[in-house]
C-alpha cells in the first residue's frame, strides 16, 4: 500500500471519527435545535467532501504507481534528472524493506537455534557434536551482525585470495612445478622428499607474492571504498552546479552518444566540441583532478574559475594613454616641422621622421610607464623605417 493509499483511508476514517463527534457537541446557549434533517443534511456534504478528497488521493496514487514502474523498469541514461532521483529514492525503498525482511528471517532463525540449543542442552542423549554445530551457526550469525568495515574488508580479501589460489592451481597444473603460482599438497610434499632446497626456495617465493596480492587487494578495496564515497558527494555538488549552469547537464547527450556505440575518447571529444562551458568546466577539472574531487566545494571552485576566464578583459588604459599621448605630439612635431617662415628658405623636412625632441618625449614617457626602453625604441625604430 502506498502512502497516498495509507492517507486517503486515514481521511476517510477521520471523516467518520468527525461526523461522530461533531454529533456528540452541545448546542450553544441561545440556539434553536437543528433538525434531525438539518444535521444529516450538514454530515452528507461533509462526507461527500472528505469521499472527493479521498477518491482524488487514491487516483493520485495509482498514477504516481504507473509512473514508478515506468521510472523502474527505464535505463540510467533514458531518464532526466527528476526521474533519477525518483528512481534512486523507489531503490532506497525498496532496500530497506528488503533489509527489515532479511533483519527479520536472521533474528527469526537466531531464535530457532537458541531453542534448539536449549532443548539439546536438556536432552541427554543428545552429542556434543550437534551442539557444537547449532552453536557454530549462531555465532557465525553474530559475528556477521557485528561486523565493522575492517572485518568485511579482511573477509572479502580472504575470499579473493581463495578463489585466485583455486584459479592458478587450475591454470598453472601443466607448468614446470619451478614456475608454478600455486601447487597441490600432494606434489609439493613430494617435491620436498625428492629436492628440499629447491622447493624451500619456491614456498619462500609463494609467501612473498601472496603477501603483495593481499597487500593490493587490501589497498584496492580501500580505494575503491575512499573513492565512491568521494566521488558520490563530488557528484552532488556537480548536480547542484547544473541549476545554475544548465549546459553542464550532459546526461541525454552523452546517452545518445552511447547508443550510437560510440568510445568514451569520442564521446569526450564531441561533448567538447559541442559544449563549450562543459568543455571549459572539464579542462579545469581535469588540471588537477585529485584536488578538486577532494574539496568539498570542487564543482563550486571550478565554476567559479571558468566564469572568471569567461569575463572579457579589460584593456591596459596605461599604455593607451601612452599610445595616445606619442601620437599627439607626433602630430604636433609634423605639424611644426612642416612650417617654412624664411623667404629663400628650401628645406623640405620628412614629417615622418621625428625630430629629437618627440624622440625624448616619447622615451620619457615609456619610461613613466615602465615599458622596457631599448625594446620600445627598437619598435620605434622598426616602424619609422617601413614608414620611410
Amino acid at each position: 500500500m502506498t502512502d497516498m493509499e495509507k492517507e486517503a483511508k486515514e481521511l476517510l476514517a477521520s471523516a467518520k471519527a468527525e461526523r461522530e463527534g461533531q454529533s456528540k457537541k452541545a448546542e450553544p446557549k441561545g440556539a434553536a435545535p437543528a433538525s434531525s434533517a438539518e444535521i444529516k443534511k450538514t454530515e452528507g456534504k461533509k462526507d461527500e467532501e472528505k469521499l472527493s478528497d479521498a477518491a482524488e488521493l487514491a487516483k493520485k496514487a495509482l498514477e504516481q504507481d504507473k509512473e514508478d514502474e515506468v521510472i523502474l523498469s527505464k535505463k540510467e541514461e533514458e531518464l532526466d534528472d527528476k526521474q533519477k532521483g525518483r528512481k534512486a529514492e523507489l531503490l532506497k525503498i525498496k532496500k530497506d524493506a528488503e533489509d527489515k525482511d532479511k533483519k527479520s528471517n536472521v533474528q527469526k532463525r537466531m531464535d530457532e537455534l537458541s531453542g534448539q540449543i536449549k532443548a539439546l542442552e536438556n536432552d541427554r542423549d543428545s552429542t556434543k557434536a550437534e551442539k557444537d554445530a547449532l552453536k557454530a551457526e549462531l555465532d557465525g550469525i553474530k559475528k556477521q551482525l557485528h561486523q565493522t568495515p575492517e572485518d568485511k574488508t579482511k573477509e572479502k580479501v580472504k575470499k579473493e585470495l581463495s578463489t585466485r589460489i583455486e584459479k592458478y592451481l587450475d591454470e598453472d597444473k601443466e607448468l614446470p612445478r619451478e614456475d608454478r603460482r600455486e601447487m597441490a599438497k600432494e606434489e609439493l610434499d613430494e617435491w620436498l622428499g625428492e629436492d628440499l632446497a629447491a622447493a624451500q626456495d619456491w614456498i619462500a617465493g609463494r609467501r612473498i607474492r601472496r603477501y603483495r596480492e593481499e597487500e593490493t587487494l587490501k589497498r584496492d578495496e580501500f580505494l575503491n571504498t575512499k573513492a565512491s564515497e568521494v566521488m558520490g558527494k563530488f557528484t552532488k555538488k556537480y548536480e547542484a552546479q547544473i541549476s545554475k549552469h544548465p549546459e553542464l547537464d550532459i546526461s541525454k547527450r552523452k546517452a545518445e552518444l552511447e547508443k550510437e556505440g560510440k568510445s568514451k575518447p569520442e564521446i569526450r571529444k564531441i561533448l567538447g566540441e559541442e559544449n563549450p562551458k562543459w568543455e571549459s568546466f572539464m579542462k579545469i577539472f581535469e588540471s588537477d583532478m585529485q584536488k578538486y574531487i577532494e574539496d568539498e566545494d570542487g564543482p563550486a571552485k571550478i565554476v567559479e574559475q571558468m566564469e572568471k576566464k569567461s569575463e572579457p578583459k579589460a584593456k591596459d588604459t596605461k599604455v593607451e594613454d601612452l599610445e595616445k599621448q606619442i601620437s599627439d605630439l607626433k602630430a604636433e612635431n609634423e605639424r611644426l616641422s612642416g612650417l617654412d617662415t624664411e623667404v629663400e628658405s628650401t628645406h623640405h623636412p620628412d614629417p615622418k621622421t621625428p625630430e629629437p625632441e618627440i624622440v625624448k618625449k616619447q622615451d620619457e614617457l615609456a619610461g613613466n610607464m615602465g615599458l622596457d626602453l631599448v625594446k620600445f625604441r627598437k619598435n620605434r625604430d622598426k616602424k619609422m623605417a617601413n614608414v620611410r
